[in-house]
């Protein structure tokens, strides 16, 4: 009776063990996968709830925006994004690419667009590269 006792203590034991190491892992990785999530959005100009915070993300990624070439006027483009029109600078630094090397010539009103760039204070963004994913024609 007593061997049987110590028995299933130790299986007790060793089942309380393995739950509470699961739980642990479990709640470590939740941990983990939180500040990763935070970490990814403030890189990309948002509060870790989601929300764009100034001089954020506002239309784009980070400093960027995507979305369809409104007008073109010399080295400046109005992009429409889902949220609103975002006035973008071209400088001689700036890359424009589709499937292969492009320049301001190929830029077209209507084209889909992702541009990459920094933003100043009223939300102009200077393009460091432009993405042509579709051309409106």
């Amino acid at each position: 009776m007593n061997k049987t006792l110590i028995i299933i203590g130790g299986i007790v034991l060793a089942i309380a063990l393995l739950a509470g190491s699961f739980y642990g892992g479990v709640a470590y990785q939740r941990s983990v996968q939180a500040r990763n999530q935070a970490a990814f959005l403030t890189q990309r100009g948002f509060g870790a709830n989601g929300i764009p915070q100034p001089g954020g993300a506002r239309g784009g990624f980070g400093g960027g925006a995507t979305g369809s070439i409104k007008s073109i006027n010399g080295n400046t483009l109005q992009i429409s994004t889902a949220l609103n029109v975002t006035t973008v600078n071209l400088d001689d630094s700036t890359r424009i690419e589709k499937s292969a090397p492009a320049s301001v010539s190929d830029l077209q009103v209507g084209d889909r667009v992702t541009v990459t760039g920094q933003r100043d204070a009223n939300g102009v963004i200077t393009a460091s590269q432009i993405l042509i994913t579709s051309t409106g024609q």
